[in-house]
């Protein structure tokens, strides 16, 4: 499976990755789960195999596939979480508005 880091803790050792499947994000702890000398680091294209253990999915045989393709993405994804507004005002001016007639609904 593909993936991409998160977020990368190389002196704990730990660090959480988004999978391709959309499901479950997986972790991976120790270097005993990784194929190659180097850490990820957040915003690398790893490929992984996962073994789910209780309610947790965990990074097996964790390879980088590209290194620093995204170091600034735990940022993005922090701006992507603040609520945008989804209205604007286009005018406060009472004088602009356009009279409408009262409508009434009947239930039938």
């Amino acid at each position: 499976m593909i993936g991409v880091i998160l977020w990368s803790d190389t002196p704990r050792e730990k660090a959480i990755i988004w999978c391709e499947d959309h499901a479950a994000l997986a972790y991976l702890q120790g270097r005993d789960n990784l194929l190659g000398d180097d850490w990820p680091e957040a915003g690398d294209l790893v490929e992984l195999e996962y073994e789910d253990v209780g309610q947790h999915r965990m990074a097996r045989s964790v390879l980088i596939v590209s290194a620093h393709g995204k170091s600034n993405l735990p940022g993005l994804l922090r701006e992507m979480g603040e609520p945008q507004p989804v209205l604007r005002v286009i005018s406060n001016d009472v004088h602009d508005a356009v009279p409408r007639p009262d409508k009434i609904a009947a239930a039938g």
